[in-house]
């Protein structure tokens, strides 16, 4: 496993990821289970580190290593698939509560982590968050790797945000990168 793909697993990304979601539930007033929001934030991001390996989008692998190993330490199959479906759905271009309040919070929390959506809602907690769990070149080597998944495996939703979307430019013009 190269430099990039273990900076995509550091506690920051993925506790970022949890708080952000957390902290636009709060506001919501969404009632959402830590149990289920915690594992899929901590895991979402998984099958990034094996993308010349996997068989299918890093999401449904992440999914796929997500479910296994929290059967494995226990959790119920069916609060396994609600993790799992999270992950799956985390970067689908239109995920509603009807999808389940921890995938919603998913999907929202991992686009303020990339591209500065809803940054203004996580006032509160972001300077503490950034102290603890800074960015570092989280940019720089997110973007190569939806980049190395698109040239293996186009067709994944790394396709669109890369291809269609121009995530670099996007997370360029981010409130992330005004910040320094």
């Amino acid at each position: 496993m190269g430099a990039p793909q273990v900076a995509l697993l550091s506690p920051g990304a993925l506790h970022r990821a949890y708080v952000w979601g957390a902290t636009l539930g709060l506001g919501d007033g969404l009632a959402f289970e830590p149990r289920i929001l915690w594992p899929a934030a901590l895991m979402h991001d998984v099958g990034l580190t094996r993308i010349s390996r996997n068989t299918r989008c890093f999401e449904f692998q992440s999914a796929d290593v997500a479910r296994r190993f929290l059967e494995g330490e226990g959790m119920p199959p069916s609060d396994a698939a609600r993790v799992a479906l999270a992950i799956e759905l985390h970067m689908a271009p239109s995920v509603t509560l009807e999808d389940g309040v921890e995938s919603l919070l998913l999907g929202r929390a991992t686009a303020v982590d990339v591209r500065g959506t809803e940054f203004e809602r996580i006032d509160a907690v972001r300077e503490t968050v950034m102290r603890a769990f800074p960015r570092g070149s989280f940019d720089r080597r997110f973007v190569a790797a939806m980049r190395r998944e698109v040239a293996i495996r186009p067709g994944c939703q790394n396709d669109r945000l890369v291809t269609r979307i121009g995530a670099a430019t996007s997370m360029a013009g981010s409130p992330w990168e005004r910040m320094g």
